[in-house]
């Protein structure tokens, strides 16, 4: 026969209502549903700033601990200057290349200073300084000038952060070496090196130039005229090492 069925009650959820014991105050903010301790609530704005702290503590903590991986530990890297031409500097020349000089006889001057400057970058190298006489002209030697005088005192080695540095004791005199009456050339050039064969700077881009055109005079009067000059074709080459018998139009004369 079939058991008779049993009466199952019926549960109805209710609101929970907090326990009320004599029970220590900690207990007393338990609930039957969690079994957990409730924690107190703070009041309203506590953490009002605390995110700000925080993410200021978290910068201070990674450039703490990142700091060193950003030191630069290779070596620092040096340039050494680069030597440049020496370059006569235009202001302060004398005498003024713009005119005419007369020179010996009986009219003109018996010797003069030549006043310049030099401004480069020698990278240890001193200066070298020479004249030479009627500069274009081929002379017996098959060098391009009538005659050189390569042996001034050299200047010091020096930057070009020192300024332009004066040539010292450079001079002409007409009882250098004899000249007919007439016009003629004297061109003054530093470089840092001459080649000894050809008189010409070593290389000719590491040199610069000016040049004064003079009468030379005789007996009696001596106008500031030029007439016919010597010839001017000849040229310096740019590498003396490689340069021909024949130095008309070797190179640039510079300057």
């Amino acid at each position: 026969m079939p058991l008779p069925k049993k009466e199952v009650p019926l549960l109805v959820a209710r609101p929970l209502s907090p326990v009320r014991s004599s029970a220590p105050e900690a207990l007393q903010d338990l609930t039957a549903l969690s079994g957990v301790r409730r924690r107190p609530s703070l009041p309203e704005g506590h953490f009002q700033g605390f995110g700000a702290l925080a993410r200021r503590s978290l910068q201070a903590f990674l450039l703490a601990v990142l700091a060193p991986g950003c030191l630069v530990t290779a070596e620092p890297v040096t340039y050494e200057p680069q030597q440049t031409p020496p370059i006569l500097v235009a202001s302060g020349l004398d005498p003024d290349p713009r005119s005419i000089l007369l020179v010996g006889g009986d009219l003109g001057l018996p010797e003069f200073p030549i006043v310049a400057s030099v401004a480069s970058e020698d990278a240890g190298e001193s200066v070298k300084v020479a004249l030479y006489v009627d500069y274009g002209e081929m002379n017996a030697f098959n060098q391009p000038f009538r005659w050189a005088f390569p042996n001034f005192q050299e200047l010091p080695a020096a930057t070009l952060a020192d300024g332009p540095r004066p040539l010292v004791g450079v001079r002409w005199s007409s009882k250098l070496y004899p000249l007919d009456p007439g016009c003629h050339r004297l061109t003054l050039v530093v470089t840092h090196e001459f080649d000894t064969q050809t008189g010409c700077p070593k290389d000719l881009r590491d040199s610069s130039q000016i040049t004064w055109q003079f009468r030379q005079c005789g007996v009696g009067d001596c106008p500031p005229i030029l007439e016919n000059c010597p010839s001017a074709a000849a040229s310096c080459p740019l590498d003396p090492t490689a340069a021909t018998g024949d130095m008309n139009d070797a190179g640039t004369t510079g300057g």
